[in-house]
C-alpha cells in the first residue's frame, strides 16, 4: 500500500473506524473524552402468506394490548416492542397477488409507478437506509434467505424482498457457512490490495493522455475502484479487530428448520454487533411456492403454509396460528439476542429497529389493506416501544417506511405513496 494513500484512507477515518463493542472489550471513543455513539441498526425480517386474523391482532391498543394466542411468545419482551395493524398497501393488477407481497413489502415506488414490467419494484428501503448509513461499514447491506427449498417452483419476485433497482433484486445468500465466511473471513489480503495499487497507478498515468471526456469516464472508474479499496480495507481492519470468530463455522444448512433460523438471526445479530454492516433483511419462506414445509419444533409431519391460508375450518386455522406463534418465537429470539449484548448505557437493542412483517395480512382473501408489523428495539431513542397502534385503514405502509428511513438519517419527504411520518411511535 502506498504510504501517501495509506494516510489519507486513515486520516479519512476509513481503517481506523472502530466498532460499538464494549461487550468483547472494544471500546470506541470520540478524539475527545466523550464516548462515540452507537451506530443505528435496521433489520428486516420478512415471513409469507400473511397472518391468521383471529388470533393475531389485539383488540385493545396503547400500552395495555393483549397478548393475542400468536402473540403470546412476546411476553417477556411486550415493553420492547412496537406493533402496528391497520397500515395499507395497493395491489397493482396485472402480476400474481403473491408475487408482489414481498418483492414490493419495501419498495420505494408508487403502486401505479410500474418500473419493473407490470411491478413497482423498486430500489427498497433497506437498500435507502443503506447508502446512508452503510458507508462506513465492511458490508453495506446484509440480505439472508431461510428458503431452503431445492426445487425452482416460483420466480424472484416470490423471494426477493431486498431491491437495487426496478428489477435488480439483491442476491440473498441461504447457506449460513457462506455468510460466516462474508462476515468473518479475510475478504481480499495483500494480493488485492496490491493489485489494486497497480490499477490507481496505471490509470493515474493514462489520464494524463486523455481527452475531458475520456478523462471523465475514467474518474467514474478510479472511484468505483477507491469503493472497492475502500470495501477491502474495512473487511481487513475488521477481521483484524475482531480476531477469532465468536462463533465456530457453521458446516452448512442445519436439517432442523429452527435450528437454521435461530443460525441465520444469530449471524445477523453478529453482524450488528460487530459493525459489519448496519442494515440486513432476512426472508424466513418465500411468498406461495406450495411445497411443504417440515416444522421439527411444531407438527410430526410437513405442511403447506400457503393452502392452509386457503383451507376452510377449525384444524386449518388451528395450524396457521401455530406457524404464526412459531415465527413471534423466532422474532423473540432474535430481539432477546440483541437485548443480551451490553451497549454503551444500554443494550444493542436500544439502537436497533428490527421489523418483522408480510406483504399481505389475510391470505386467504389476499387482503393487501391491514398490514401487521411489530417492531422491536428504541432505534436510539426515536421510538418510545410498549405500545399498540391500529390506523384503520387511515395510512399506507409507506408511512411507516418513511419513518424509519428519516430516523436512518435519509433526507426525503415522500416514500412510495407515503403521507406523513408516524409521529406516535416517536419517544
Amino acid at each position: 500500500m502506498n504510504p501517501d494513500r495509506r494516510h489519507f484512507l486513515r486520516a479519512s477515518g476509513i481503517t481506523l473506524a472502530l466498532p460499538f463493542l464494549e461487550s468483547l472489550g472494544f471500546r470506541a471513543f470520540a478524539a475527545s473524552t466523550e464516548k462515540a455513539a452507537a451506530p443505528l441498526r435496521f433489520g428486516f425480517i420478512y415471513t409469507p402468506n400473511g397472518y391468521n386474523q383471529d388470533t393475531f391482532v389485539p383488540k385493545a391498543t396503547g400500552a395495555d394490548w393483549e397478548l393475542t394466542p400468536a402473540l403470546e411468545p412476546l411476553a417477556p419482551i411486550r415493553r420492547d416492542v412496537t406493533l402496528i395493524t391497520g397500515l395499507d398497501r395497493q395491489f397493482v393488477p396485472g402480476t400474481g397477488v403473491h408475487a408482489q407481497c414481498g418483492s414490493c413489502w419495501l419498495t420505494s415506488s408508487a403502486p401505479d409507478e410500474t418500473l419493473d414490467g407490470g411491478f413497482p419494484t423498486n430500489i427498497t428501503l433497506d437498500q435507502v437506509i443503506a447508502k446512508q448509513i452503510g458507508r462506513d461499514t465492511a458490508l453495506p447491506s446484509l440480505e439472508l434467505s431461510c428458503n431452503d427449498f431445492t426445487n425452482n417452483k416460483e420466480t424472484k419476485y416470490f423471494e426477493c424482498v431486498s431491491w437495487y433497482a426496478p428489477g435488480y433484486a439483491a442476491g440473498t445468500e441461504k447457506n449460513p457457512r457462506e455468510v460466516f465466511r462474508r462476515l468473518f473471513g479475510q475478504a481480499g489480503g495483500s494480493g488485492m490490495t496490491s493489485v489494486l495499487d497497480t490499477v490507481l497507478d496505471d490509470a493515474k498515468s493514462l489520464r494524463r493522455r486523455l481527452g475531458l471526456d475520456d478523462a471523465e469516464k475514467l474518474d467514474e472508474y478510479l472511484d468505483s475502484v477507491r469503493f472497492t479499496e475502500q470495501r477491502i480495507q474495512r473487511a481487513e481492519a475488521a477481521a483484524a479487530r475482531i480476531g477469532k470468530p465468536p462463533i465456530p463455522e457453521p458446516t452448512g444448512i442445519p436439517e432442523r428448520r429452527g435450528d437454521y433460523l435461530r443460525l441465520m438471526g444469530d449471524l445477523m445479530v453478529l453482524a450488528f454487533q460487530n459493525d459489519l454492516t448496519r442494515v440486513s433483511t432476512l426472508l424466513v419462506d418465500p411468498e406461495r411456492w406450495d411445497t411443504p414445509r417440515m416444522f421439527h419444533e411444531i407438527f410430526d409431519k410437513p405442511q403447506n403454509h400457503h393452502v392452509l391460508t386457503h383451507t376452510k375450518g377449525d384444524e386449518a386455522k388451528e395450524k396457521l396460528t401455530i406457524i404464526d406463534r412459531y415465527h413471534v418465537e423466532f422474532f423473540r429470539y432474535v430481539t432477546e439476542r440483541m437485548k443480551a449484548i451490553p451497549e454503551g448505557d444500554g443494550t444493542l437493542l436500544d439502537h436497533v429497529a428490527l421489523c418483522m412483517g408480510s406483504g399481505i395480512s389475510d391470505g386467504n382473501s389476499h387482503n393487501y389493506a391491514d398490514l401487521q408489523v411489530l417492531i422491536a428495539g428504541r432505534a436510539g431513542g426515536a421510538i418510545d416501544p410498549g405500545r399498540h397502534f391500529h390506523y384503520a385503514g387511515q395510512r399506507p405502509l409507506a408511512d411507516l417506511w418513511l419513518t424509519l428511513a428519516k430516523d436512518a438519517g435519509v433526507e426525503r419527504e415522500r416514500f412510495a405513496d407515503s403521507t406523513a411520518i408516524l409521529t406516535k411511535l416517536k419517544a
